[in-house]
């Protein structure tokens, strides 16, 4: 599991103001401007005052962040929001219906996305985002964060399964001595726009209860824009965090959907993106004014062999990079998207949101086979999976990804794979998975080589 310290420790929040934990090294990496004695060089702050100022909980811009780049600033709220790969989550990328067919849920959905929306430019008070499984929360929630990206607004966000494993390992870690369980705890429920995602009170301890509801008691008492999203009945919420979520003086509840079927999820799951769903050879950039021509030529070539590829779709072709944005999921989509026009199936997904659907599927109150879902991935005729790596690092997730590799290794089924991670190494540590993307009976690796188009400019 990432840890939260590289992120939260940049995270402005009243504890962090020149706070300097960075080595020397990093912190010129990460600040252009390390002398600001207002600010540390974050280019934000949150005022020190007590509970029930005016100004508690608000984010003020630095003066210095005048001095900064309009791409450096992105950069670093986007690596403070700890979005990972639900950076590409934007209102944009939503069907404004959602993907249930049935009319109440497509009302329902169409007033949760305008309200969300309407929260992210202005965010004020706790938005509470409910429905089933599947019914577009998460999604809601990182376009929230993401929006606030955009608009120059810090936002943090996290799973309350991980939250709640970080906060636990950092307060029984004897080696955490520079970073106790107080300082993470007291930088996460101060953070300037905080988003819970996957709130429950099933299977959670009591003492982890009782840290979720001090850190949401301390954000209702100075109302600090929260969004929480959940799939339990509210009924089913520990009682304090409910009458806080019902406080209409305090925020508002929205729900996404009543219910969903199966249908449901087998149109949702595999389904590509609206926003991905223009990603063609034709308009993929193999150059940019800040390239050198050796990263040109990388990617002319990661082209040719994208062309190939889908023209015979035959064995895996894995995209990597240790960089996002260069162009990795662009090409894996292209090859979708042309076979899709030959009238070919293909099954695309996210990893980390697809660890997610297979675990809802496990749920007491799911309605899904989770043997026909899974099995259904497995022997997919084409399978493209952007992101591998990314999802969160449990044993469940391991042997389901393990049975998923095994399965299309076996029988040499065509799959499309970007990631981050560099298979080499992991393959000499034995990783079972690694060895089998390394093997090169069945497909290739193409290495991308350049840096992220989405934040370099040109």
């Amino acid at each position: 599991m990432e840890n939260l310290r590289e992120i939260l420790e940049r995270l402005d929040t009243a504890n962090n103001v020149n706070d300097n934990r960075l080595p020397p090294d990093k912190l010129e990496e990460e600040n252009d401007n390390p002398d600001c004695s207002i600010c540390g060089g974050k280019g934000w702050l949150t005022p020190i005052v007590p509970t029930g100022h005016s100004d508690f909980g608000s984010i003020k811009a630095c003066d210095c962040r005048n001095s900064m780049r309009e791409d450096e600033i992105t950069r670093r709220l986007l690596a403070y929001s700890n979005l990972g790969y639900l950076s590409r989550y934007t209102f944009e990328s939503l069907d404004e219906y959602g993907r249930n067919h049935d009319s109440s849920n497509q009302k329902l959905f169409n007033v949760a996305l305008r309200k969300s929306s309407e929260y992210s430019e202005n965010p004020l008070g706790w938005l509470t985002l409910t429905g089933p499984h599947g019914s577009g929360k998460t999604h809601l929630a990182a376009a929230i964060a993401n929006r606030c990206v955009e608009t120059g607004k810090p936002a943090f966000f996290i799973y309350v399964p991980d939250l709640i494993d970080h906060l636990r390992n950092s307060y029984t870690d004897e080696n955490a001595n520079d970073f106790v369980y107080q300082d993470l705890f007291h930088q996460i429920r101060n953070a300037p726009i905080l988003i819970l995602d996957g709130l429950s009170s099933k299977s959670i301890t009591v003492w982890a209860q009782e840290k979720i509801n001090q850190m949401l008691n301390h954000r209702a008492n100075g109302h600090m824009p929260t969004v929480l999203t959940l799939s339990d009945d509210l009924s089913s919420i520990d009682n304090f965090v409910k009458t806080r979520i019902e406080d209409v003086n305090l925020g508002i509840l929205v729900k996404t959907a009543i219910s969903l079927g199966e249908e449901t999820y087998q149109q949702s799951l595999g389904a590509i993106p609206k926003s991905l769903q223009n990603m063609n050879f034709d308009n993929f950039r193999t150059k940019k004014s800040r390239n050198p021509d050796q990263a040109s030529e990388n990617l002319e070539a990661a082209l040719k062999t994208a062309q190939v590829y889908a023209n015979n779709p035959d064995g895996w072709l894995t995209f990597y990079s240790q960089n996002s944005g260069t162009g990795k999921t662009h090409l894996a989509m292209s090859i979708a998207n042309y076979r899709i026009t030959l009238g070919d199936d293909v099954f695309f997904t996210f990893v980390p949101e697809l660890m997610d659907y297979l675990r809802s599927t496990f749920s007491p109150n799911s309605n899904l086979n989770s043997d026909k879902v899974f099995n259904g991935i497995k022997g997919c005729p084409l399978l493209v999976l952007d992101d591998l790596g990314e999802e969160r690092e449990t044993d469940w997730v391991e042997d389901r990804l393990y049975q998923l590799i095994v399965h299309r290794h076996n029988h040499l089924l065509p799959t499309v794979i970007t990631t981050r991670t560099d298979f080499e190494k992991e393959a000499k540590l034995n990783s079972a998975i690694a060895s089998r993307i390394q093997d090169p009976s069945i497909g290739q690796i193409v290495p991308i080589q350049t840096s992220d188009f989405r934040i370099a400019k040109g």
